[in-house]
């Protein structure tokens, strides 16, 4: 059976800590492209929101190098757009919950098949598409190119073991750990 083709970005699948879930804030941007979904990877902004002190996070660049603060896995509710749970348009501010447990296990679709000797290779995040505005789904993957480098943004380590999931298949579910992590302060983990 073929996989089916579903980008929802990064879902927690397995956490540490209960209390790695904290509230940040998402500042108004100016254009679609700010636009923040659940299942976004995202980064510290380097600021925090005046009346809550949560920090502030915008969507985090794929690629190589750039370390990630954590997942957003829930959009709260905006009284003036109680249709966007899952996600927040880019010109408005609002507040996100983001996983941020270094060790938190992440479920997320490949943009190509990922093969099972690429266990423990590293792999970096790939924005794919833009998020859907229907659905609510990000349009992050997993990007299929592995390498031991270790400043690749996660760590591949295995497969979710699920009937609708055929390994080393085009749009195989895979399960990664961050490598890459903005509150962890060493270089990353080489792939084995």
């Amino acid at each position: 059976m073929a996989n089916t083709d579903r980008v929802n970005g990064f879902r927690l699948y397995g956490k540490y800590n209960d209390n790695m879930i904290v509230p940040c804030y998402k500042a108004a941007g100016t254009t679609v492209t700010n636009d923040m979904f659940v299942g976004d990877c995202v980064i510290m902004a380097g600021s925090a929101d005046a009346a809550t002190g949560n920090p502030s996070v915008t969507v985090a660049t794929a690629g190589d190098g750039n370390a990630i603060y954590g997942v957003v896995t829930q959009v709260d509710v905006q009284p003036s757009n109680l249709e966007r749970a899952a996600w927040i348009d880019g010109a408005d501010a609002g507040t996100v919950k983001v996983c941020i447990d270094p060790h938190a296990t992440y479920i997320a679709q490949a943009d190509e098949a990922l093969a099972v000797t690429s266990v423990g290779l590293n792999v970096n995040m790939v924005q794919t598409a833009a998020g859907s505005r229907v659905t609510g789904a990000s349009g992050q993957e997993v990007d299929a190119t592995t390498a031991t480098t270790n400043t690749f943004q996660f760590k591949f380590i295995g497969f979710p073991n699920r009937a609708d999931n055929e390994i080393n298949a085009t749009n195989n579910k895979v399960l990664v750990i961050l490598n890459q992590s903005q509150l962890v302060a060493d270089t990353g983990a080489a792939g084995l």
